[in-house]
């Protein structure tokens, strides 16, 4: 039997993540977590967000006021009770080009909130030697939420890293990206991952201007990942579409990336019932206390009817 050695880490790191909180009871497979997480909630006239502070620090909800949250959270449907709790990403640092990677920590730490804005100061994480920030900022108005990322080398050897992040959402709906720069040829500029289908996935359509990933049908592989270089994603919904943005610095094909250079990756997992666009900044060697940052933002918007 092939073991996958990728997806074995993420899930294995899961379940550590839940054996490591205290005081959680042991319970039935089949019977729902009782893991309460702590959360804050920003909001304005049109929107609210909704974030995890404990046990980790994590974006949960995000939704219209009086709409449906379609990210991933606590209370989302887990086919087959397969899905670790932690899988909504609520982890330092991953990618498999970086050694120990997989190692790097949970996102927990210390909390200010002030009005529309939320700053996290996480724990340092000995096993990469990486202390990270994360700034919520919800605009005053309008259905934005602004999220900046910072890594700081708190080791005393040098550590290639960078900001990662992955926006996980409930299963369904359709995922868009639109290549930047478009290339003459679309396949010059996308990865395929060998655990994540074939690039003949017939639920994804990749066309010279945008790749279109139907995540209401069933996939021929149940996991599919694909990575290109942009800086835009579009998940829509019935009643609501994200638009996940990569803001500063804007990608760049003249920069290095983790996950086989791609900036901005859609992935969908339906056995486990999840798919994500993960947005990373650049790698970056960082000396010791030297940090690098990334920003992006989410944006609610109505659907457009084709």
């Amino acid at each position: 039997m092939e073991i996958n050695y990728i997806r074995f880490q993420k899930c294995l790191l899961g379940m550590i993540g839940l054996m490591a909180l205290p005081c959680l009871p042991v319970t039935d497979a089949s019977e729902p977590s009782p893991m309460k997480p702590e959360t804050i909630t920003l909001s304005n006239p049109a929107c609210e967000a909704v974030i995890c502070v404990k046990p980790f620090v994590h974006l949960i909800s995000f939704r219209f006021i009086g709409g449906k949250n379609h990210l991933l959270n606590f209370e989302t449907p887990n086919p087959g009770d397969l899905r670790p709790q932690f899988i909504v990403g609520a982890k330092l640092w991953y990618a498999p080009e970086v050694p120990g990677s997989h190692l790097f920590g949970l996102l927990s730490g210390s909390i200010t909130r002030n009005g529309g804005d939320l700053n996290a100061q996480l724990d340092p994480d000995p096993g990469s030697g990486l202390q990270g920030r994360i700034h919520f900022h919800l605009d005053e108005h309008e259905p934005r939420i602004t999220i900046t990322s910072v890594l700081q080398n708190v080791g005393t050897v040098e550590k290639e890293t960078s900001c990662w992040w992955p926006v996980s959402f409930e299963p369904g709906g359709r995922m868009e990206a639109v290549p930047m720069p478009m290339p003459a040829e679309p396949a010059f500029n996308f990865h395929f991952w060998s655990y994540g289908g074939p690039p003949t996935e017939p639920a994804c359509q990749i066309t010279k201007t945008k790749v279109v990933l139907d995540l209401d049908r069933r996939l021929q592989e149940s996991i599919y990942k694909i990575g290109f270089m942009g800086k835009e994603i579009l998940l829509t919904k019935d009643d609501c579409a994200y638009r996940v943005t990569a803001l500063d610095p804007v990608p760049s094909p003249k920069r290095t990336y983790p996950h086989g250079g791609s900036p901005v990756m859609l992935y969908c997992d339906q056995k486990t019932g999840f798919c994500e666009a993960e947005v990373s900044g650049p790698l970056k060697k960082l000396g010791p206390n030297e940090e690098t940052s990334f920003t992006f933002s989410i944006v609610l918007e109505r659907p457009v009817n084709d």
